[in-house]
C-alpha cells in the first residue's frame, strides 16, 4: 500500500487455490482494523519479497492472469496523497493514515506559530520521513478533515517554508509543499525526506523548539531522541564514512607510503606526510587532464610524472596557493550557471560576485559545486576585506534567507508566464522579447520545478540577444534577475 499498488495487484501475492484473500481485508489492513499490532516491514524486505516472488504451481488447470505492477508513486503524486484519506458511512473525510512515525495531522496553520509543526519537521528528517497534514483534527476526533480555514498555506511561496525552517533546523530538512482536495475542503501538505547527514539539530530556541535539541520521530509523537536512536544516526553516520575513504585508504596500502601522495588540489600541494611539494597554478591548470582522461600517453599506464615545473621549499616558508581562473567576468557568472558548466574553481566566481557594485548574480550554483554550506559562505563574507560592503550585506541576507529574487506575478507578467509554461516553445529575437520573458521568469516557484530546464534555454536565448546587442544594460539587469532567482530555487535548496 505504501508503493501505491492497487487492492487486485497486492492480492496477486497473496492468493492461493485454498486460501483466498478478500480485498476487504487490505483495506481492513489500511484503516488499522485488521492486524494493527503486525510491524510494517521494511522497505528492502519489500523490495526482497517481490523479486524473489513465485507463484505456486496450480493442482488443476486454471487460468492464468498476467498482472502488471505498478511502479512506485511518487511522494506527492496525488494518487498517493488521496490514499490516505478515504470518506466513512457518514460521508465524513477522514486520515486513514492517522498519526504514527511518518504521519502527522494539525487542524490549523499558521506560519507565524510553527514551532510545533518545525520539532515535527526535525523529527521525521531524523527518522525515516513522514507527512505532515494540515486541516486535519486530532486523534480524539477521529482525524476528521476539517479543511484550511484560509488560504494562508495555499498562498505562501515554498521559499518562505524554506527561510523559516532554515532559520532553527541545521542541516536544512528536505521538503516538499503541496494541498489537495477533498470536495470542498483544502488539505494542506508537507512531505520531509529522510536527511541524509542525521542528525537534524535546532540551531536556535524558537517557541516549543530548543537550542541543541535534537527531535526524533515516534509512533504517533514527536520528542527529544533518546540516547539509543542517537547512537544508531551517529553509528550509521561513521559506517557510511569509513565506506567513503576505504576505496582510497586500500589503494595507499597497495602503493605503500613511500610512493604515494596527497594531492590537494584546491591548494596546489603534494605531500607525503614529509615534506611538500608546491605546484605554481599554471602547472596546476596544465596537469588537470588527470582528472579527465588517462593518468599518462600510454593508455592505462598509471603514473603521474612533473617534469621542471615542480619545486620542493621548507614547510616553515611555505605560504598557501590560491588558484584563481582568469578573467572571471560578469558574463562568466552568468554563462556557466545557465549553461550548467562545472568550473575548476567555483569559490572564485561566488568570491567575485562579491566584489561587484551589482550584487544579484547566481551563486548557489558554485556554492554547491564547492560543496560550501551557507554558513561558511556567510563566514568567508564576513572575514573578505575587499568584498563590495553592500553586495556583501545583501548576500548574506540572501544566504540567510532573509532576502529573496522573487517577484509576485500579475497582469501582463503572469499572462507572460503562464504562455511560457504552457506553450514551451518559445522564440527569442528581440530584445522587448527577452525582457519579458526574463521578467516574468522571476515570479517562478517551487511547483515550476519540471520546467527548469525551459528556463534554462531561455535564458541562454536572451543572453544570446543580449550579445548581439549595443550591450543593452536594462537588459542584462533582466537576464540577472531571472538567473538569480533560478539559481535561488533550484541550487538553494541544496546548500546546506
Amino acid at each position: 500500500m505504501a508503493r501505491g499498488m492497487a487492492n487486485k495487484a497486492i492480492q496477486f501475492y497473496f492468493n492461493r487455490q485454498d486460501r483466498a484473500v478478500n480485498s476487504g481485508r487490505i483495506s481492513g489492513i489500511k484503516h488499522r482494523d485488521y492486524g494493527p499490532e503486525v510491524p510494517k516491514a521494511s522497505d528492502e524486505a519489500l523490495s526482497a519479497f517481490i523479486a524473489n516472488f513465485a507463484s505456486p504451481e496450480l493442482s488443476a488447470p486454471g487460468i492464468v492472469v498476467e498482472t502488471t505492477h505498478a511502479a512506485p508513486l511518487d511522494a506527492m503524486d496525488e494518487k498517493m496523497l488521496r490514499s490516505f484519506f478515504a470518506k466513512d458511512a457518514n460521508g465524513v473525510w477522514r486520515c486513514t493514515a492517522g498519526e504514527t512515525d511518518e504521519f502527522e495531522c494539525k487542524e490549523g496553520f499558521s506560519l507565524r506559530n510553527f514551532s510545533k509543526p518545525l520539532r515535527t519537521i526535525a523529527g521525521f528528517a531524523n527518522n525515516r520521513g513522514g507527512y505532515l497534514f494540515f486541516g486535519v483534527k486530532d486523534k480524539p476526533l477521529g482525524f476528521a478533515v476539517s479543511g484550511l480555514a484560509d488560504g494562508r498555506f495555499t498562498d505562501t511561496d515554498q521559499n518562505k517554508f524554506s527561510q523559516t525552517i532554515r532559520s532553527v533546523l541545521e542541516p536544512t530538512p528536505r521538503f516538499r509543499v503541496a494541498s489537495l482536495k477533498l470536495d470542498a475542503m483544502t488539505v494542506g501538505v508537507i512531505h520531509v525526506e529522510p536527511h541524509s547527514a542525521k542528525p537534524v539539530i535546532a540551531s536556535k530556541t524558537e517557541g516549543d523548539v530548543a537550542e541543541g535539541a535534537i527531535y526524533f520521530r515516534y509512533s504517533g509523537e514527536t520528542k527529544a531522541i533518546c540516547y539509543a536512536d542517537l547512537r544508531t544516526i551517529l553509528d550509521e553516520r561513521d559506517q557510511r564514512s569509513r565506506e567513503a575513504i576505504l576505496p582510497m585508504v586500500q589503494r595507499l596500502l597497495e602503493l605503500g607510503p613511500k610512493d604515494a601522495m596527497v594531492a590537494n588540489l584546491a591548494d596546489g600541494q603534494l605531500e607525503d606526510g614529509g615534506r611538500p611539494i608546491l605546484i605554481d597554478p599554471q602547472s596546476l591548470e596544465r596537469i588537470k587532464f588527470i582528472r579527465e582522461g588517462e593518468f599518462d600517453e600510454v593508455d592505462g599506464a598509471p603514473t603521474l610524472r612533473v617534469i621542471g615545473d615542480a619545486q620542493t621549499v621548507p614547510a616553515e616558508i611555505l605560504a598557501p596557493v590560491r588558484t584563481v581562473r582568469e578573467e572571471v567576468t560578469v558574463d562568466a557568472i552568468l554563462r556557466n550557471f545557465i549553461n550548467r558548466n562545472p568550473v575548476e574553481q567555483p569559490l572564485s566566481y561566488f568570491s567575485q560576485v562579491s566584489h561587484e557594485a551589482g550584487w544579484i548574480l547566481p551563486i548557489f550554483y558554485y556554492l554547491h559545486l564547492a560543496g560550501q554550506s551557507r554558513k561558511g559562505a556567510v563566514a568567508a563574507l564576513q572575514a573578505s576585506k575587499i568584498a563590495k560592503p553592500k553586495t556583501r550585506d545583501e548576500l548574506i541576507k540572501l544566504l540567510n534567507g532573509k532576502r529573496t529574487l522573487y517577484s509576485r506575478l500579475g497582469g501582463h507578467r503572469g499572462a507572460a508566464f503562464n504562455h511560457i509554461t504552457h506553450t514551451r516553445n518559445i522564440s527569442i529575437s528581440t530584445e522587448r522579447q527577452a525582457k519579458e520573458v526574463c521578467s516574468a521568469l522571476t515570479g517562478m516557484g517551487e511547483t515550476d520545478r519540471t520546467s527548469f530546464d525551459l528556463f534554462h534555454d531561455l535564458l541562454g536565448s536572451s543572453l544570446a540577444v543580449w550579445e548581439a546587442s549595443d550591450g543593452d544594460r536594462d537588459l542584462l539587469g533582466y537576464i540577472r534577475r531571472a538567473a538569480s532567482r533560478l539559481d535561488e530555487l533550484e541550487y538553494g535548496a541544496l546548500v546546506e
